[in-house]
């Protein structure tokens, strides 16, 4: 039997059977990869530390007819933090749900996986609702949906001021163009200059972004998101649970 080994990060994980898991892994190499782990929800099995989400893991994998599996695997980095805390669960749930559902298996990007290895520290260590924002507006930015966020989509023109954004329609409107628009939600200056800092933003930099503006960003990339996949993401409805308790 082939093997071949990887390098990826955990997006998801499906139980099957008694003891058997279905894992979705992002890979440097590969790209997104789907690999059945038989028995790995046996207490002894030496998979059953190593395939948890949100792993970091290095692994060999046997080719399969119809499904590869993986024969061993090791972890490279633990993010401690995410699975001790449920808000940092809910968070890095949701930008792991968003590049697994917006991501073609076995269509290797360098850039997202880079993405991936920048934005799991942030989420570990610091605010999750804000690295989740960060890391989901980059990752539009690699996948031919993203926004445009400072010209008007209608007519080019580059915003100024206050202006209006239609999520239908795929980004910003000017007020020349809004009566065309559909779809429209309030685009103030400030949200703008805040999704310029966000699209810029170098993961050694402070988290400094308000309540608001944060709020008001994910409001429009999260509805934006939905209605590419045309439903609601899970992580969504947890996060919604956790804010109801």
């Amino acid at each position: 039997m082939k093997s071949y080994k990887i390098e990826g990060v955990i997006l998801r994980t499906v139980d099957f059977g008694d003891s058997n898991r279905v894992v979705t892994i992002y890979t440097r190499d590969f790209g997104k990869i789907e690999i059945n782990a038989y028995g790995c929800r046996r207490a002894k099995s030496p998979l059953s530390g190593a395939l948890q989400m949100f792993n970091l893991i290095s692994a060999e994998i046997n080719q399969g007819a119809k499904v590869d599996s993986i024969k061993e695997a090791d972890v490279i980095k633990f993010y401690g933090n995410l699975t001790a805390d449920v808000e940092k669960i809910a968070y890095a749930s949701l930008f792991f749900e968003i590049v697994n559902r917006m991501t073609l298996p076995k269509f290797p990007e360098v850039g997202v996986y880079d993405l991936i290895l920048k934005t799991l520290p942030a989420l570990d260590e610091r605010n999750a609702r804000i690295a989740a924002l960060i890391g989901i507006c980059k990752f539009l930015e690699f996948t031919g949906e993203q926004l445009n966020y400072f010209h008007c989509v209608h007519c080019g023109k580059k915003i100024e001021n206050d202006a209006a954004f239609s999520l239908t329609d795929g980004g910003a409107v000017c007020k020349n163009c809004v009566g065309t628009a559909r779809n429209i939600l309030n685009y103030p200056q400030n949200l703008r200059l805040t999704f310029y800092e966000i699209l810029n933003f170098d993961w050694k930099q402070h988290l400094n972004f308000s309540q608001q503006e944060i709020i008001s960003a994910e409001e429009i990339i999260l509805n934006y998101v939905q209605s590419i996949i045309g439903k609601e993401l899970n992580a969504v409805k947890f996060i919604r649970q956790l804010e109801n308790l």
